[in-house]
């Protein structure tokens, strides 16, 4: 296990990804999801994206309509994610230009809107 590993194992962490249509998500993986590589690999640079979001809804459900994003957070005990959020409103041209220029901003093969599962990654 690296060093990196170790230090997001157990602990909620949200990674963002990128779908065939442009379309960004956010991941939670709830202390046991699975992360790509890449992401784990910069995870700083997630967290700082994270930590930078701000809700009037931290604390309930709520808090992911706050960003314009999908949101797929991780169901316990093996997975997998699973779609809670779509988009309710457009994404701040402030967050997608942080988004989009991550150079870790780990792209998947799929279309958010068409999936809601996602198993591995």
């Amino acid at each position: 296990m690296s060093i990196y590993e170790e230090e997001l194992e157990g602990r909620e962490f949200d990674w963002f990804a990128i779908d065939s249509e442009g379309n960004i998500g956010l991941f939670s993986t709830a202390g046991e999801g699975t992360i790509p590589g890449s992401v784990i690999g910069a995870y700083s640079e997630h967290d700082n994206i994270s930590e930078q979001l701000e809700s009037p809804n931290w604390g309930t459900s709520e808090v992911w309509s706050d960003f314009g994003l999908y949101v797929y957070d991780w169901n316990l005990h093996g997975g997998p994610y699973k779609r809670e959020r779509e988009p309710s409103k457009v994404m701040s041209n402030e967050l997608k230009t942080k988004l989009l220029s991550m150079g870790s901003l780990y792209s998947l093969p799929i279309k958010f809107t068409e999936i809601k599962e996602i198993a591995s990654v």
